[in-house]
């Protein structure tokens, strides 16, 4: 018998151990494959990137975006942890017997603690898993409605082997807890466990030598899942276990705002990304982390207005893109990336706006491989929307999307006693009105509100005038990444002939690029929005509300994209609203970091919205029920695209698009 025992265990010992082995090879294969991807620079800031992963990994705070399953994953994380220290007691257990806890921490408080933890987490995860399974059955969200038949089969797979792994120690605990007394160790400390057991097998079970049958049973079936779990798992999409530490661990510490700029080779075939060996490690990285759980998709406004983008499906065609460049090294051979793993419309619906980025609890980066795609259909293949085609000539030759004179930049200011940079430069502020500030009629006016702001705080600032080109946002973000270096660098040369210091400017998209793109091109700047510097002049005491201008109505403001969840500007504006007379301010349904696009980020403002329904009536339709009369924005392509929501519902003659600018200019004395 004895002999017996041994020859099972032994056969147990290498059975793990080539389990092990086939998951490391498994796992050294995944790793050869996202290293076919283009070098990109992730190693700095180490200790930061630690703190990250202690943060989003560990404490899983993105998580709690969606506070019920938040917590249920949350439990089944931290609970499984815990009872990890079981399982290598039930392995140690069955190895050398007859091994077991107590003689090694004996019968005092570290054992209690140590069965009190397995019993309680074991049903902790129990528990979590019964509401997963219920979940996905009877009410799952949408998200998990869309799901493959593959990848929902996946789920309950891993799903059970879980269940079964936690009832299984449940059973094997318990029935141990009937081979002593019930005020001794381990049966004071393990109630769930002996009342769990006891509901299965107590009515059939009355003796010692059949609940030792019962927890030997129950063990080899704890060990089996075990077993079969960590050999299922790197062939399923629940291998984000293995992966979810590396890709927090590099994620983009440069903000969801940045995109990586291209170095330009001569001799190069292409631009951008036409086939897998083309995206950076990192990105081949996201598609092996995926676990298809679509919080993205949830919150993408392209796919909230039948769009055909989903985010969730562009990291599935990554890795799939990436699946078949390994199984087939001719690029000519394979299917095309573009326009057959991934359609055009689905990249071209995208307006940038993060809320993907932000959703995903496994930092996955979804926009830069978009816009990665889009440069190689703009300017390799030259494939984009026609009227996407105009703005990007007009851009090239007057720098601005327009199209007019470069020469009539300045015109909005005549009669303001606003002075260039080039008649004063030995100011604290560069104004940088931008494109719409300086040629768009509606927003014109938002730059002379804003310049009477600093006029009356005396604020000390020039503007650029003919001499500002466009900041390179629209180009970039549409794929032509030529044009946009072209813009920057120029734009770059500009602020060193002027030694600009400081920047002012009431366009997210023109403070993003500047903030956190232009140190890419080599030029550092301190940049701040309009909002930010309204805030602390109101803070600060330096302009004051017309107290008779009060406003009793509501206002409801609406988060820019660029500058809410890009760079987590969000309290400026509304403490300027309430600190002018806007005390009444009610928020929409989806705000600040869940907020809403407006549709026109993304290159989106210069393209016709012709699939689905339109995403700034979305918007408009939002902000009208909340019964605000003025809607408030700070960001150019928000107020145009919010005015032509409001409109298109109707409610033009109610309801009123204002910028901050504007409200505060309209109160002050």
């Amino acid at each position: 018998m004895g002999i017996m025992i041994n020859v099972v265990f032994s056969l147990i010992a290498v059975t793990v151990f080539f389990f092990f082995i086939k998951n490391i090879l498994s796992t050294w294969k995944s790793i050869k494959k996202v290293g076919l991807g283009k070098e990109e620079e992730r190693q700095n800031n180490l200790f930061d990137r630690l703190v990250t992963v202690l943060k989003q990994g560990f404490l899983q705070s993105r998580m709690f975006k969606d506070p019920v399953p938040g917590l249920m994953h949350v439990l089944i994380f931290w609970g499984f942890i815990i009872v990890s220290l079981g399982t290598v007691e039930a392995l140690l257990y069955g190895v050398f017997r007859p091994f077991s806890i107590l003689h090694w921490l004996g019968e005092g408080a570290l054992s209690q603690a140590f069965f009190l933890s397995q019993d309680f987490a074991n049903f902790m995860v129990l528990s979590a898993i019964s509401f997963a399974i219920l979940r996905r059955m009877f009410f799952p969200p949408q998200r998990l409605i869309s799901l493959s038949d593959a990848s929902k089969k996946d789920a309950y797979v891993v799903l059970s082997f879980i269940f079964t792994l936690v009832l299984t120690a449940h059973f094997t605990m318990g029935a141990k807890t009937f081979l002593t007394g019930p005020e001794q160790l381990p049966a004071a400390y393990l109630p769930i466990s002996r009342f769990l057991a006891s509901i299965a097998a107590g009515s059939f079970l009355s003796t010692s030598e059949a609940w030792w049958l019962f927890s030997e049973g129950s063990w080899w079936l704890h060990i089996g899942t075990l077993f079969g779990f960590v050999t299922f798992l790197p062939f399923s999409k629940h291998q984000h276990l293995i992966w979810v530490w590396p890709n927090i661990f590099f994620k983009s510490l440069k903000g969801s705002g940045r995109l990586r700029p291209m170095e330009f080779d001569e001799d190069a075939e292409s631009f951008g990304v036409g086939k897998a060996e083309e995206f950076t490690w990192k990105q081949l990285l996201d598609g092996m982390t995926c676990v298809e759980c679509g919080r993205c998709t949830s919150v993408c406004p392209a796919a909230a207005t039948e769009k055909p983008l989903d985010p969730r499906a562009i990291i599935h065609h990554l890795k799939t893109s990436l699946n078949e460049a390994i199984a087939e090294a001719d690029p000519e051979k394979r299917r095309p990336l573009i326009g057959d793993i991934v359609q055009r419309d689905e990249l071209w619906s995208c307006t940038t706006c993060g809320a993907c980025m932000e959703a995903c609890p496994l930092h996955i980066e979804h926009i830069p491989a978009i816009v990665d795609m889009r440069r190689y259909m703009t300017m390799t293949e030259g494939e984009l929307p026609e009227e996407l085609q105009g703005t990007l000539e007009k851009l090239e030759t007057s720098d601005n999307p327009w199209g007019f004179s470069n020469d009539t930049r300045a015109d909005w200011a005549k009669g303001l006693d606003v002075s260039t940079m080039a008649e004063n430069s030995d100011v604290e502020y560069l104004f940088w009105v931008g494109c719409a500030g300086s040629f768009d009629e509606r927003y014109k006016k938002v730059s002379r509100a804003f310049v009477k702001i600093m006029k009356q705080a005396g604020v000390s600032f020039s503007i650029l005038g003919k001499e500002e080109s466009c900041n390179g946002d629209t180009a970039r973000r549409a794929g032509n990444e030529y044009l946009a270096d072209t813009q920057i660098r120029k734009n770059c040369e500009t602020f060193e002939k002027y030694k600009v210091k400081k920047v002012v400017t009431g366009c997210p998209h023109c403070f993003n690029t500047i903030k956190n793109e232009y140190p890419d091109f080599g030029y550092n700047v301190d940049v701040i929005h309009h909002s930010e510097l309204i805030g602390s002049l109101v803070k600060d005491g330096k302009i004051r509300p017309n107290q008779e201008t009060k406003s009793v109505e509501k206002t409801t403001y609406h988060d820019s994209c660029y500058l809410g969840r890009h760079n987590d500007i969000y309290a400026s504006p509304r403490e300027a609203l309430k600190q002018t007379g806007h005390s009444n301010l009610v928020e929409m349904e989806r705000n600040k970091e869940n907020g809403f696009c407006c549709g026109a980020g993304g290159a989106r403002m210069w393209m016709e919205e012709t699939i689905g329904t339109r995403i700034n009536e979305n918007r408009a339709q939002e902000a009208i029920a909340t019964g605000a009369k003025t809607v408030a924005t700070a960001c150019p392509f928000c107020m145009t695209m919010l005015a032509d929501g409001v409109t298109s519902c109707g409610k033009e003659k109610e309801v009123e698009v204002k910028d901050i600018a504007e409200v505060v200019a309209d109160s002050i004395v």
